[in-house]
């Protein structure tokens, strides 16, 4: 048998070649669908976590600033504070992007030593993404609550 007689023999490609070839390409075009959504989903979460970021970094700022002027202000007394409502907007037809709630608490840290007092206290905050209504939207994979924790102390003399 010469290799020129292979050729004359074939007869093609059969329904099952071209079955399967077809169930891999929709297996593989669904796949690619479901990687869509989770990189739509990730982008999604990136912004409402980089936005709640700030937000909480804000906030924070304002504590520390309240601190370093007057230890003794109201926002920082113990205990939980807030909510604060804020929304990010968007500047080009002001459609409101996210809403975030923001809670804050407040705790004095002791000193170790015995007879010392030192004016330090543990902040934490959390901004949590909310409807317009104030309830908490929490929805998989797409928002998420942030946190942010710091000690305020006086300045080193």
């Amino acid at each position: 048998m010469q290799c020129r007689d292979c050729f004359n023999e074939s007869e093609g490609f059969g329904l099952i070649e071209i079955s399967v070839a077809l169930f891999l390409l929709a297996f593989g075009l669904l796949a690619a669908g479901q990687m869509l959504f989770v990189a739509t989903a990730s982008n999604s979460l990136a912004r409402s976590i980089g936005t709640a970021a700030l937000e909480g970094q804000s906030r924070m700022e304002s504590l520390a600033a309240s601190y370093r002027h007057d230890p003794a202000v109201a926002d920082l007394s113990p205990g939980n504070h807030g909510p604060f409502y804020t929304q990010v907007e968007n500047p080009n037809n002001r459609t409101v992007l996210n809403r975030y709630e923001t809670v804050w608490s407040v705790s004095v840290i002791p000193d170790p030593r015995p007879g010392k007092l030192m004016d330090t206290k543990l902040v934490t905050v959390t901004v949590t993404p909310a409807l317009a209504d104030g309830v908490h939207n929490r929805k998989p994979l797409l928002n998420k609550s942030f946190s942010l924790t710091t000690v305020l102390s006086p300045a080193a003399e």
